[in-house]
Order: C-alpha cells, then structure tokens, then sequence
C-alpha cells in the first residue's frame, strides 16, 4: 500500500511560492530551509557557451548555402573559367539541341506487375467476391458495342483524362456489381411452376452519395447483361429531356408530346437490340392500346364522357327520353369515339421491330411507338428484359419549358418533368408489370441536392434499395494505381496514399478532381 505524505510537506511544496510586495508583478520563490543534518543544495547556474562553438564563418573563408554550393560573385559567376557569346559556334548549338529524349522512340507502357488489380483473364465465367476492388480491362470497341447509347454518370469525363486515345481502359468492379450480377444470373432462367419462363421481381434502386460510383455499377452490369443474352433498355441521361429544348405540343391529356426524343430513343434503342427485336412476336390483345401521347386509350377516352353525357341530357328534353334509353344512347356515343392511334395506318406488324421502325419514319407517331415498344415488353418471354435507367430521380423536378397553364401553382410556371412525354414514359416504379424483366434504376445528385428524399412515395419498397459507398482503402488503392498506369498521375508518392484517402474519404469524384489536377 502506498505511504501517505504528511500534510505538512505538501503544504510546504505548495507554499514554496508567494506573491510580491504590491505593485509589484509576477511571483518571486520563496528559499527553501534545508533540514538539519544535511548540506545546502546549490542552485544551477546556465553554462555559457564560447564562441568558438557558434562555429561562425570565418573572415577569410567563402560562406556556402545550405546544399555545400558557394556563393556567387558580385558579377553573377561562381569565380570558373568565363565564356562569351561571341565564342558559341553552331556547331555547338547543334550538339546539344535536339535533346536525345526529344527525339528517341517512345517508350513502350509496361504493365504494372500487380496480379490483384486486372481480373485475370477476359473471359472469366465467375466472378466473386474475392474480386472485388479490381478492374475489367475493356477495350475502345467493346464500349461502343455494349454501350451506343452512351455511358452513364461521367466515363466520358474519365476517358477525357486518358492520354493515350486508343489504350484500353477498365471499370471496377464493386461489391453490388457482384450482387446484382449473381441476381441477374439466377433470374435469367428462372421458370414458375408450370415451366414457364419469368422474373418475378420489381428491380433495384441504387442510391448512394454524389460520386460513390452508382453510375459506373450500371455501366458494367449493363456490359455483362448484353455479353449475355439479356435484351437491355438503357436510358444513360433522362434529364436531358427536361433541359434541352425542343418542340412540343400538348395532347388533350395535359401530356406534352416530345417527338423528336422520341425517335433518338428508338434510334438509341436499335443499335444494340434489333436482332432481338425481330425474334419478339407481337401480343395483338395489348396492340393498340396507347394513344397518340402515350397513354392509355382509356384514359383519353375518358375526356368526351362528360360532353357525351350533356349532349345527351339536351336530346332527353327534346325527345322525352327514358332513363333507360338515356344509358344505351350514352354508349352508343362513347363506342363511336375514335382516338388518333398509330393502328390505323400499321395494322398488323409482326414483331416488335416493326413498331420501332415506323416510329422511326413517321415522328408524329414516335411517341406512341416508344409507349407500344414498352407495352410488348411486358407481356413477351421470349428474351429477359432489362431496363436501365441512370439518374432516375431527374425525372420528377421541373423541366426548363415553360407554360400558362401552370401560373400561380407550386411549378411557378414550369412545366413538371413527368408532364412531358419521355420522361413519363421512364419515370414509373413498375417493374412488377414485366412477365420476364425488371428494372435498375440510379439516383443522380449531381445537379440536385437529398432534402427530403422519400422513394417510398413512388412505390419503391425497402428491400429494393441498394447503397454505394466510398472505396475501402483497398480499392482506392487500386484506383490510384490505375491512374498511374494510365498517365493520369506521375511520381505519386506512396508514403501519401493514406493521407490522400483521408482527404477524399474515399469518394470517387472528390479523388479524381485532388488527384488528376
């Protein structure tokens, strides 16, 4: 057990110090009285340094900077041998210019001799977990194969840091890619009880912070998909639709017609899906059941009931009709309404190529031909079905166009996104409809902030949404190796790597613009 002191001595220690007489300032110590018995202690006096150990320079020795270099006379010369211009020949000029790295063939790119970084072979059939952080080696071609319509988020900015314009690239693989990729392997096959093909699920949602690399997940799921058998609706950029401006004209819907995107989404849709286009048949129960704008004829049928119903309260009163014969005169009335629908000029296409074509030729009927393509989508089994749409939630803000109608309202004037054509066409939660298909969408907020983002508003349940998050260290370790292999990044330090995660927190988008400026 430890001694106790006596008050005594730690009142003495606290004591040793006392104030000044007043009007003095700071403390002065207070002597301290030896015990008798033992010999005084001397206080310690500072040592005095001579000057010999300042090693000062001397008067006649030349000073020198840090590095060992002397310094330079009055004139500008360090005191060698002087040579004037007159005396250059260009024969000496010529020596030495061009340099010799000018000149010399470039040097061929070595591969950086690290086995974790590259998948190890292109034709890999499984991809697991132990793979994740590593990156798929794709060449220029194979991006515009399995992606004409563009690549989502910002690979085209990636591909802008590349020097070399003709080097192959690669895009990593994180761990949702490995999730949905195993999702969509079981779902490609699946058969219900009666041995019939389909997909009973709805989608995914990808949601995640601005540049955890949502976008680069669904341009790789969407190479995987096409690499295998999968029919793939990629829609890289709807928000497009809400800032670019084209005409439009409004149906008696209240829907604003885009035609013109219209027919560059069929075009987009074509290019890599026509072949499988072709092998759909056509599903002649569902044919024709789209208006002109896109929506159901139901719902435009809808619009003459009440004119219906006043034109046949007038000719009650003029011909004393009954109640009952008032009715079969009202649907006598709504049978003949006819809506301007596309079957009246294509009456009988026999697979669902067909359709994109003539909304490809005919522009006032593109929009319906989108809606028709969609429909028979739904209902085939012959192909799986796959839409992908990136940057899903630009569908719903106001769009740039402008419209009387929305005066003194909450759109100030604006007209919503999901009131004009395209984006209504993609901005539905209805991947449940498809019979062998589903949806994966991503949220995008690179132009817009969360606030209150609520997807179950939209019908999107929890078990459907998947988050991105930063790179571990790990991966951003082999993002930064992969920038150095592309010369993206030269003479990067190691000793750095971790200072710069902790800088970036392993956000994609923050470590591409600290590390490529």
């Amino acid at each position: 057990m430890m001694s106790r002191l006596p008050c005594r001595t730690l009142l003495g220690a606290l004591s040793r110090w006392r104030l000044l007489a007043p009007g003095a300032r700071g403390f002065a110590e207070v002597p301290t009285v030896q015990p008798e018995g033992q010999p005084a202690v001397q206080p310690r006096r500072p040592r005095r340094i001579g000057i010999g150990e300042l090693n000062l320079p001397k008067a006649n020795e030349k000073s020198k900077d840090a590095l060992g270099t002397p310094d330079l006379e009055e004139d500008g010369t360090t005191g060698g041998p002087e040579i004037k211009i007159s005396q250059i020949t260009s024969e000496d000029v010529y020596s030495l210019w061009p340099p010799k790295e000018m000149v010399a063939d470039p040097e061929v790119p070595k591969e950086v001799k690290r086995p974790h970084l590259w998948l190890q072979h292109d034709d890999q059939d499984y991809v697991g977990t132990e793979d994740v952080g590593r990156f798929v080696k794709l060449t220029r071609n194979d991006l515009l194969e399995q992606l004409p319509e563009g690549g989502c988020g910002e690979l085209a900015r990636d591909l802008t840091l590349i020097p070399n314009r003709v080097r192959d690239i690669g895009l990593m693989v994180r761990k949702l890619t490995i999730e949905l990729i195993a999702q969509l392997s079981e779902l490609q096959e699946f058969t219900d009880s009666f041995g019939r093909k389909c997909i009973r699920k709805n989608g995914f949602l990808i949601d995640g912070h601005k540049g955890t690399g949502k976008s680069q997940v669904l341009n790789l799921v969407t190479m995987w998909a096409r690499k295998n058998g999968w029919l793939v609706v990629l829609e890289p950029n709807p928000g497009r639709y809400l800032r670019e401006i084209a005409d439009i004209k409004r149906s008696n819907n209240g829907i604003y017609l885009q035609s013109e995107f219209a027919q560059q989404f069929l075009e987009a849709l074509s290019l890599a899906n026509r072949q499988m286009l072709q092998e759909i048949p056509v599903d002649y129960q569902s044919y024709g059941s789209r208006g002109i704008d896109g929506e159901p004829k139901h719902a435009t049928s809808r619009l003459y009931h009440s004119l219906i119903e006043k034109t046949v309260d007038t000719e009650a009163q003029d011909e004393n009709l009954s109640a009952g014969e008032q009715l079969k005169r009202i649907a006598k009335y709504r049978r003949k309404v006819r809506i301007p629908t596309m079957v009246d000029v294509l009456r009988q296409p026999q697979n669902v190529w067909e359709i994109v074509e003539f909304g490809l030729d005919r522009e006032e009927y593109a929009v319906q031909a989108v809606a028709e393509a969609f429909v028979q989508l739904q209902q085939q089994t012959t192909h799986p079905v796959l839409v992908v749409v990136d940057a899903w939630n630009e569908c719903f803000p106001c769009s740039e166009y402008v419209s009387i109608r929305y005066d003194n309202t909450r759109f100030h004037g604006y007209i919503p996104g999901y009131h004009l054509s395209m984006p209504r066409a993609l901005h539905r939660w209805d991947g449940h409809k498809f019979r062998r298909g589903l949806k994966i969408c991503a949220t995008s907020w690179q132009k817009f902030k969360r606030r209150a983002y609520r997807p179950e508003l939209l019908g999107v349940k929890d078990h459907e949404i998947r988050t991105v998050r930063n790179f571990t260290q790990q991966e951003f370790a082999n993002y930064v190796m992969y920038l150095r292999i592309m010369k993206v990044l030269h003479n990067f330090p190691a000793d750095d790597l971790n200072y710069f995660y902790m800088l970036t927190q392993g956000n994609g988008f923050q470590a591409r613009k600290m590390l490529s400026t």
